[in-house]
């Protein structure tokens, strides 16, 4: 019988022998108190009750030997009682006495090492209880970051193909500031060709002061210690600790800040940072890492396809643009210029005697001609204009609201440009010297459609081929038409 007790027992963790040994104290000490009051007057077994209460009060609460002397003071209490009432015999007193002593003594040594257990009990259930609290909180914020991770990757997916990169990464910078519980944050994209650093998404920041550090324009990934080193770079104190440059003038909480790159290609920095210091674990560090993942995937997509929406109206040859895109800009020029009442202005060129060029030194010697004119254009026109091949060896310029005058200086300045030029093709030693002969037309003088404003420019270009090549004629409406 005991064996299968305490093999019970045994099988129970800490917490339920606690809770088993004090419910056998409690039924053992009524068990004692029932038989403290059996067969004894009403009288003395309200001393014996009030006295174990007395005692089992001062037993849980203090641990001094004065439970002892209360004790005794009870004990000749009852005595004494039992003798000025007459109440039985002597046995019948010792009877009294004895056991009270002993329920006396079971409550003054017993009590505190309950009382013990029962501490034990409700720092355990205490403890428990804390630990599920803080699972439950970790849980709540992993399922927070795994959320904010999955939104992040949602965004990309879905709103990448609909909304611009700049929509997308303001959206995903929103899940992070929140899986991250951050006060600021920032995504930078780093320029391929230049390194410098622009603020593209942000939240946490007053208008006026991201204003100011958009024009600041010192953020070069050169002084980015995550662009450097392309890891995470993680600053526990901003006011302390030793830091990038570019956060120099930050002074409160602490920061992390994360490479956005694919493979070896750098294409941004993620930037979070929060008021309080010593706020970013190694878990945040990981998880960052994932996000800026998904961050570079969205970029290096949206480049891809800048990149390839650039071949689709770029020449592959000269890297100006195409006649696709000559013929969609001046669809825009022209509904832009009707709206506001503006001039522009539409240049037309052709290489001089292209063909026997072609003929005497090569189709090589030929490209590199026409890869040499259209530099000289693109880079002697104004900023505001645009260059574009038109097809073979011709050429053309759309001049924003530039009336005829001002468009024949332009076109004369480079046709100066080009009559400048010495092109040494492959394999040649000598230089050749080209010319070109241009056309200029202006909306809304020489026509309101696109094939009316081409058509003019390209009837000037021909009468400057007859008139013998290597100047520029504007567009006049007695000229003959283009044969």
């Amino acid at each position: 019988m005991f064996e299968k007790i305490r093999s019970y027992t045994m099988k129970m963790n800490p917490l339920e022998r606690s809770t088993y040994a004090i419910v056998l104290s409690i039924v053992v000490l009524l068990l004692v108190i029932f038989v403290s009051i059996f067969r004894v007057s009403n009288v003395a077994s309200l001393l014996i009750i009030a006295s174990a209460g007395i005692l089992l009060a001062l037993s849980a609460l203090s641990r001094t030997k004065f439970r002892f002397i209360l004790l005794a003071i009870f004990t000749g209490a009852l005595l004494l009682l039992l003798l000025i009432r007459h109440e039985g015999s002597a046995l019948y007193v010792f009877s009294v006495l004895l056991r009270f002593l002993i329920l006396g003594l079971s409550i003054t040594i017993f009590t505190p090492r309950i009382t013990d257990v029962a501490r034990r009990i409700y720092l355990d259930i205490q403890r428990l209880a804390d630990e599920r609290e803080h699972a439950l909180n970790e849980s709540r914020r992993w399922l927070l970051r795994a959320n904010a991770l999955v939104q992040v990757t949602t965004a990309i997916v879905t709103r990448g193909m609909q909304s611009g990169l700049d929509e997308v990464l303001k959206v995903c910078l929103e899940e992070a500031g929140i899986a991250f519980s951050a006060d600021s944050g920032l995504i930078y994209r780093v320029d391929r060709k230049s390194g410098k650093m622009s603020i593209i998404s942000s939240f946490g920041y007053d208008d006026a002061l991201l204003e100011k550090m958009k024009k600041k324009g010192i953020n070069d990934s050169a002084l980015c210690e995550a662009c450097q080193r392309m890891n995470p770079v993680v600053t526990n104190n901003l006011a302390t600790d030793e830091k990038c440059k570019n956060l120099g003038p930050v002074r409160t909480g602490s920061s992390i800040c994360v490479p956005i790159t694919t493979k070896n290609n750098l294409w941004g920095v993620l930037h979070l940072r929060r008021m309080r210091t010593d706020a970013f674990t190694e878990e945040d560090t990981d998880l960052a890492r994932a996000v800026a993942f998904q961050f570079a995937i969205a970029m290096q997509r949206a480049y891809l396809f800048d990149q390839l929406n650039m071949l689709a109206v770029t020449d592959e040859l000269t890297g100006l643009y195409n006649f696709r895109k000559l013929r969609e800009d001046l669809e825009r020029e022209i509904i832009r210029s009707k709206r506001y009442n503006h001039n522009f202005s539409f240049i037309m060129g052709d290489i001089d005697h292209f063909k026997n060029l072609n003929d005497t030194y090569g189709h090589q010697s030929g490209d590199a001609v026409l890869k040499e004119i259209a530099r000289a254009l693109n880079t002697g026109k104004r900023e505001v204009d645009r260059a574009y091949r038109y097809g073979g060896e011709e050429f053309a310029l759309v001049l924003p609201e530039t009336m005829l005058d001002e468009a024949l200086e332009v076109a004369e300045k480079l046709r100066k440009k080009v009559e400048e030029l010495k092109v040494i093709p492959p394999a040649q030693s000598e230089p050749l010297r080209v010319t070109i002969s241009m056309g200029v037309s202006s909306y809304p003088t020489n026509g309101t459609e696109a094939d009316t404003i081409i058509g003019s420019a390209d009837k000037a270009l021909y009468a400057s081929k007859q008139a013998g090549r290597n100047r520029v004629f504007a567009y006049r409406s007695n000229m003959a038409l283009n044969q």
